[in-house]
C-alpha cells in the first residue's frame, strides 16, 4: 500500500470522516441557543480538516499527497452545504463571489489537510489495509446517522417539524441553495435536519457501493442494499410528514401534515441507526479476526433474552414517539420501561458475569447496564419538565435538552442491544 494506486482505498473514508466532523462542529456552533461567532465556527472546521489530514499522512504512507486528495474530496462533498453560504438572500441564485468561493474552499482544505499530512519529523504509523478503511467508513456512517437522530430529536423538541412548509424545496428554494441568513429559529433546526439527511443518504449509498466492490460476504451486500432502501424511505417519510403528498406547492393550505408519518419517521430513524451500527460491527477488524464460535451451555438463553430486549426496545421507541407527538400512552410507556430495565439488567449482568474477560461481550454488558441507568434518569427528568404532555408552545432550553437526550439515549440503547446480540452470536455457539 505504499503507492497511490494501491492506497487509494483510504480516500473516501477519510474524506467523509472529515466532512461529518466539520458538519458536526458547524451544526453545534450555529444552534440558536449557541450562535458562536463566525471566526470560531471557521476555526473549528479547519481544525477538523487538520486532524483528518494528519491521520491521512500517518496511516496511508502517501504523505502530503494523501492529505491533499482527502481535502479535495471532502471539499467537494461539502458543496452540499456551501450552496447555503453562497446563495443570494432571496434564494433565487448564488452570489457572484461563488466564482472564487468554490475553488477557494477546495484549495484551502487541500492546503491545510496536505500540510498537516506532511507534518515534519513525524513517523508513519502502521499502514491500514483496505478492510480497515472500509471499517472506518462504516463507523463514519454511524456517526453521521447518530448526528441525524439527534438533529431530528431537536426538531421535535423545538416543535420545528413544520417550520418549513414545503418539501423537497425549502420555501420554494432548492434544498441546497437555501440562504444561511434565513436559517433562524425553527427553520434552522428543520432545514439543518434535511441537510444532514442528505449527507447520511449520500454516505449510505457510497458505503453500499464500497461493500459491493470490496466485501465478499453476500449477506452483507444484501444488508447494504437494505440500508440504502431504508435511508431513501426515511427521506420520503420525512418529506411526506410535512406535505402529506407529492407537491411542489409552497402554500400551507395545500399541505396535509401527518403525525402518523412523523412517528414512523422518528422510529425508523432510530432503527436505521442500529442497522448502521450492525454493519460497522461486522466490518470491524475485531469481527474479522474473531476465533471460531465457542460452544457454551448458557448462550441459548442469552440469545433469547437479548432478542427480547431488542424487540421490546423497538416497541418502547414507538411508544416514546407517540408520547412526544401526541402525549398519549404515557402509562403504557412507563410500564414497558420497567420491562426494558429488567431485560437490560439481566442481559447486561449475564454478559458481564458469565463472559468475564471476553471482549467485547463483557464491556457491552457493562455499557448496557450503565446506559439503562442513564435512560431511566433522563426519562424521570423528561417527565418532570414536560409533566407528561407533548411539547407545546415555546419549550425551554432545559426541556429541549432533556427530551432530546432521552430520545437519543433510547436509540443508543437499541444499538447497544443489537451489538451485544451480534457479538454473542459471533463468539459463542449453542452447546449440543
Amino acid at each position: 500500500m505504499n503507492s497511490i494506486g494501491s492506497g487509494r482505498s483510504y480516500v473516501l473514508p477519510l474524506a467523509f470522516a472529515m466532512t461529518v466532523s466539520m458538519w458536526a462542529a458547524a451544526y453545534v456552533c450555529r444552534l440558536p441557543a449557541v450562535m458562536a461567532p463566525s471566526w470560531l465556527v471557521l476555526g473549528l472546521m479547519l481544525a477538523m480538516v487538520a486532524v483528518w489530514g494528519w491521520i491521512a499522512g500517518s496511516r496511508t504512507g502517501n504523505g502530503w499527497l494523501a492529505g491533499v486528495v482527502v481535502g479535495v474530496v471532502a471539499a467537494i462533498v461539502n458543496m452540499l452545504i456551501l450552496g447555503s453560504i453562497l446563495a443570494s438572500a432571496d434564494g433565487g441564485g448564488v452570489v457572484p463571489s461563488a466564482l472564487w468561493w468554490v475553488p477557494g474552499s477546495i484549495l484551502v482544505m487541500a492546503l491545510v489537510s496536505g500540510g498537516f499530512a506532511a507534518a515534519p519529523g513525524r513517523r508513519v504509523d502502521q499502514i491500514a489495509d483496505p478492510a480497515e478503511w472500509t471499517a472506518l467508513f462504516s463507523k463514519v456512517a454511524v456517526a453521521a446517522t447518530f448526528l441525524l437522530v439527534v438533529a431530528g430529536g431537536l426538531v421535535t423538541s423545538n416543535e420545528a417539524g413544520l417550520a418549513v412548509v414545503d418539501w423537497p424545496n425549502t420555501f420554494g428554494s432548492n434544498l441546497f441553495l437555501f440562504p444561511l441568513a434565513r436559517m433562524t429559529g425553527g427553520i434552522y433546526y428543520e432545514h439543518a435536519h434535511r441537510l444532514f439527511g442528505a449527507l447520511v443518504g449520500l454516505t449510505t449509498i457510497v458505503l453500499a457501493i464500497r461493500l459491493w466492490r470490496r466485501d465478499d460476504r453476500p449477506w452483507l451486500r444484501r444488508l447494504a442494499i437494505v440500508a440504502v432502501v431504508l435511508v431513501i424511505l426515511q427521506g420520503l417519510l420525512g418529506g411526506l410528514r410535512v406535505t402529506g403528498g407529492f407537491t411542489l406547492s409552497t402554500s400551507e393550505t395545500d399541505m396535509a401534515p401527518s403525525i402518523a408519518l412523523a412517528v414512523l419517521h422518528g422510529v425508523l430513524g432510530q432503527v436505521f441507526l442500529s442497522l448502521m451500527v450492525a454493519i460497522a460491527v461486522v466490518t470491524s477488524r475485531w469481527w474479522r479476526l474473531a476465533p471460531v464460535a465457542e460452544p457454551r451451555s448458557t448462550v441459548g438463553g442469552d440469545r433469547s433474552i437479548q432478542s427480547w430486549l431488542v424487540a421490546t426496545l423497538v416497541v418502547q421507541l414507538v411508544l416514546g414517539a407517540v408520547q412526544r407527538h401526541l402525549a398519549w400512552g404515557l402509562i403504557i410507556h412507563i410500564s414497558l420501561a420497567a420491562v426494558v430495565v429488567m431485560l437490560a439488567v439481566i442481559a447486561g449482568a449475564r454478559a458481564w458475569g458469565l463472559y468475564h474477560g471476553v471482549w467485547p461481550v463483557q464491556r457491552l454488558g457493562q455499557a448496557l447496564i450503565g446506559g439503562v441507568v442513564v435512560q431511566v434518569t433522563l426519562g424521570i427528568a423528561a417527565l418532570a419538565v414536560t409533566q407528561g404532555r407533548a411539547v407545546v408552545g415555546s419549550p425551554t432550553t432545559l426541556e429541549v435538552t432533556i427530551t432530546t437526550a432521552h430520545q437519543a439515549t433510547g436509540a443508543a440503547l437499541l444499538a447497544l442491544a443489537v451489538t451485544l446480540l451480534l457479538w454473542t452470536r459471533r463468539l459463542f455457539a449453542v452447546e449440543r
